[in-house]
């Protein structure tokens, strides 16, 4: 894939949307998302005066041309932070992508990571019926995919888990829902949120205990450190924005943790630690997916940023992808995948996705978190000490 050529990038050395207008770029979806980190003070700019130098708007980030058609990347110029802070703000940026997306001829656009809870689900902003998506449902089912795999491979089965959820938001309700209705129950559930929200969660708790008559569920304080079931569960799937809720030191020998937190649930240091010294437990990465064929990604960074903080520029293959680009292209592949737009993913949508990513061969990745992977010798030993009927006795 080539970029374009020098004359296609306005002043600020970024790919704004007249820039990508000129340079006549177009994609069949969209992904929006935001600065993960807090670039401005990277730079040792204020947030305004970053905006200012990418031309204060949003901009191309990247080109994925993968077997289900081109993918962009479209990043508003505002941290996470910013999103929630000033909302109408937000919203304007964001809809300065969306008619951006629009423009490059994309059919469906999803927003990334917190994008979509920061924007009340995509309710905020103006767009045709059913051309953005949350992506939630999407990423449920590579969730699902996730903990499928991991348990395959460390020798582990889910009907005899004790499973905690960590943030019972609009993805950990749809993930331990559609978990029952593909997996079947397991051995215990364990809801886990802040204390303000027991009543909420625990109602979902008694409207899955009607459907699942005899299932073991119950309500944890996910910041209560003492006597917690929570560090009970053998396996625990991470759908939470609050970072480092999850303490590593209490987790249960044996325990896998399937994290799609952003950031993630636990400390990073303190798990590789715990991982290098113990072996006792497993961690993956839970919103990605791979198709079965490398495809290529070209970067675009703004000039300030290759320059100042080293963003590199050019073209890579690979066959990773995260739920929240894979869900419009599936909806491309086949306009009958609803969309999600408001809080939470409907059963039946979720395992429509679980179909749409088999019948594309898009797999669970292999085994990662946080940068690192674990040796196909560290996995063996894992499942050797605590696959099988070890399971039942992690608790």
């Amino acid at each position: 894939m080539s970029g374009p050529a020098p004359g296609d990038l306005d002043g600020t050395g970024t790919m704004t949307p007249q820039a990508v207008a000129r340079a006549g770029l177009t994609a069949r979806t969209v992904t929006l998302s935001y600065f993960a980190t807090n670039v401005a003070r990277q730079l040792g700019l204020t947030p305004p005066e970053l905006r200012r130098h990418l031309g204060d708007g949003p901009f191309l980030a990247s080109l994925s041309t993968t077997p289900l058609g081109v993918s962009a990347g479209i990043t508003l110029p505002l941290t996470y932070a910013e999103l929630v802070r000033d909302r109408r703000s937000a919203r304007s940026y964001a809809q300065a992508a969306l008619d951006m997306a629009f423009a490059m001829n994309a059919s469906y656009v999803s927003l990334a990571g917190l994008l979509a809870s920061a924007l009340d689900y995509g309710s905020r902003l103006d767009a045709p019926p059913g051309r953005i998506t949350t992506g939630h449902a999407t990423t449920a089912a590579a969730i699902l995919k996730t903990v499928q795999a991991v348990l395959g491979v460390a020798n582990r089965r889910w009907a005899v888990e004790s499973v905690g959820v960590l943030g019972v938001g609009s993805v950990g309700r749809a993930v331990i829902a559609a978990a029952l209705a593909k997996l079947g129950r397991p051995r215990r559930i364990v809801l886990a949120d802040l204390a303000v929200k027991e009543a909420e969660v625990t109602a979902l708790g008694d409207f899955l205990a009607q459907d699942y008559p005899g299932l073991d569920v119950s309500f944890a304080d996910a910041t209560r450190l003492e006597r917690n079931a929570l560090y009970e569960a053998s396996l625990i799937i991470g759908c939470t924005s609050t970072p480092n809720v999850l303490r590593v030191e209490k987790l249960a020998p044996g325990c896998i943790v399937v994290d799609d937190s952003v950031p993630h649930c636990f400390d990073v240091a303190r798990a590789r630690a715990r991982v290098a010294e113990a072996g006792d437990i497993l961690l993956a990465n839970g919103g990605g997916l791979a198709f079965a064929e490398s495809y290529p990604t070209t970067s675009y960074p703004p000039e300030l940023l290759r320059r100042q903080l080293g963003w590199r520029a050019g073209t890579h293959r690979g066959s990773y992808i995260t739920s929240c680009v894979l869900s419009p292209l599936l909806m491309a592949a086949d306009p009958n995948l609803p969309a999600t737009v408001g809080q939470g993913a409907a059963v039946p949508a979720v395992l429509a996705n679980w179909d749409a990513l088999d019948q594309h061969a898009i797999s669970a990745p292999p085994i990662h978190c946080a940068g690192t992977s674990p040796s196909s010798e560290d996995i063996a030993r894992f499942a050797e000490r605590f696959g099988n009927a070890t399971a039942h006795h992690v608790s």
